[in-house]
C-alpha cells in the first residue's frame, strides 16, 4: 500500500517531469534517465520513481519499457491548423483553379504530407442552446448537422460538427452523408451563400468519456474546443464545433499588424 508521503512525493515528481515534457524542455524521442538516476537526483526512493514513469506512460507522455534506452519521450504527431487560411474564399479558389477540388480538411493533411479521411453522419436535430443562439434561431428550433469524426493518415484526429438552419441545407448535398467533394464554403458559394466573414471562439476544457473513447485521448491531456461561426453579408449561415485534442493539434492564427 502507497503511504500518503509517498503519494505526495511521486505526483510531485510525475508533476515535474510532466512540466519539463510538455513545455518541451524534454523533446520528443529523448531519453529519460534510468529510476536510479531519477531517484538520486530527485532524493526520492525507486518505487516513488516507478510510481510516477507509471503515472506518465499512463497519459500517453512517455514509452513503456526499463532501464537505460527504455523509456523515452513520446513521440506526437503534430498537425497544424490554419484558422485565417484553411476555410477561405481564396484557398477554395486556388484549389478549383488547380483542379484539386477537395475538402479543406483532406487539403491541410495533403499540404502536410498526410492523408486526411473522414467519417460522416448527419441528422436533423434540435441545435444546441449556444449553437442556436450564433445562428440567431429561436430556442429548441431543428437544425441540421454533419457530425464528422476526422482522421489523419488513419488515425482518429478530432470531432467536427457542423449546424446549418434547415432552410439553407435542405435538399442539398449537405444532406448527404459522404464528402462534399468541392468543399462545403464552395458549395454554399454556388447555392447563394457567400460567406464573408468567420467568427472562432477557443476554449480549453477536460475531455468528456465519449471524446477520451472515440479520440484515444491520452489520460491528463485537455481538448480545444472551435466554434466558428460563418457569415454572408447578411446573417450567419453555419456553426462548426471542433473538438481538438491538445496532443495531436496545433491551431495557427495570422491577422494582420
Amino acid at each position: 500500500m502507497t503511504s500518503q508521503q509517498e503519494t505526495a512525493l511521486y505526483r510531485d515528481l510525475a508533476a515535474e517531469l510532466r512540466h519539463a515534457i510538455v513545455s518541451g524542455n524534454m523533446t520528443p524521442g529523448s531519453q529519460l534517465a534510468t529510476e536510479a538516476e531519477l531517484a538520486e537526483e530527485h532524493g526520492v526512493s525507486r518505487n516513488t520513481v516507478r510510481l510516477a514513469l507509471a503515472e506518465l506512460q499512463g497519459e500517453g507522455l512517455i514509452t513503456t519499457g526499463r532501464g537505460r534506452g527504455g523509456r523515452r519521450v513520446q513521440q506526437r504527431e503534430i498537425l497544424e491548423f490554419h484558422g485565417t487560411a484553411s476555410e477561405s474564399m481564396a484557398r477554395a479558389d486556388e484549389r478549383r483553379t488547380m483542379g484539386q477540388g477537395v475538402d479543406a480538411w483532406v487539403a491541410d493533411n495533403r499540404e502536410q504530407g498526410r492523408e486526411g479521411t473522414q467519417s460522416i453522419a448527419v441528422e436533423i436535430a434540435e441545435a444546441p442552446a449556444a449553437v442556436a443562439g450564433l445562428l440567431e434561431l429561436p430556442a429548441g428550433a431543428l437544425a441540421v448537422v454533419r457530425r464528422r469524426v476526422r482522421f489523419s493518415n488513419g488515425v482518429p484526429h478530432n470531432l467536427n460538427d457542423t449546424w446549418y438552419p434547415v432552410d439553407i441545407a435542405e435538399n442539398t448535398p449537405i444532406m448527404h452523408p459522404a464528402d462534399v467533394t468541392r468543399g462545403t464554403v464552395q458549395l454554399m458559394r454556388e447555392m447563394g451563400y457567400e460567406q464573408v466573414r468567420y467568427r472562432d471562439e477557443i476554449e480549453a476544457r477536460p475531455p468528456d468519456p465519449v471524446e477520451i473513447q472515440r479520440l484515444r485521448i491520452p489520460t491528463g491531456w485537455p481538448v480545444i474546443v472551435q466554434t466558428r461561426t460563418g457569415y454572408t453579408e447578411t446573417r450567419p449561415v453555419k456553426v462548426t464545433v471542433t473538438v481538438w485534442p491538445a496532443d495531436r493539434s496545433r491551431l495557427i492564427y495570422e491577422v494582420p499588424a
